[in-house]
């Protein structure tokens, strides 16, 4: 009997370890479709569209802006013309349940928000 047990517990890990792995793969894939969107509309300087892919309210200045406020005010601010021109190539890098992406002065976080892949905040980047 032990040898059976040992067979189903060997089958059930394996199980649970390919439907993880799956959604691993299913949330990479939703992310690289999300990012190239969002690296778009950073290229193109669409503000709509980056708006579009912000977690609102976002913090900037110590305020909560809404959608209004980061078109006129946080993109502009951060997302520069070099800013948007090395945001193009930077290497994502993962952080627990969120991307970053590093381009000097700033680091872009990039998380889910209701099952949704966004912008969901910066921060001075230390190495910049």
């Amino acid at each position: 009997m032990r040898p059976m047990i040992r067979v189903v517990t060997a089958l059930a890990l394996a199980f649970f370890s390919a439907l993880t792995s799956a959604r691993a793969a299913d949330a990479d894939t939703e992310f690289d479709a999300f990012l190239a969107r969002w690296r778009a509309a950073v290229a193109a300087n669409d503000v709509d569209a980056v708006v579009a892919m912000t977690r609102l309210p976002f913090l900037f200045e110590g305020r909560d802006h809404a959608r209004e406020g980061v078109a006129r005010e946080v993109v502009p601010a951060l997302l520069t013309v070099e800013v948007r021109h090395c945001l193009r190539t930077a290497a994502p890098l993962r952080e627990d349940d969120r991307y970053v992406l590093s381009c000097a002065p700033y680091q872009f976080h990039l998380g889910r928000v209701d099952g949704e892949w966004r912008w969901v905040e910066f921060a001075a980047d230390g190495e910049g």
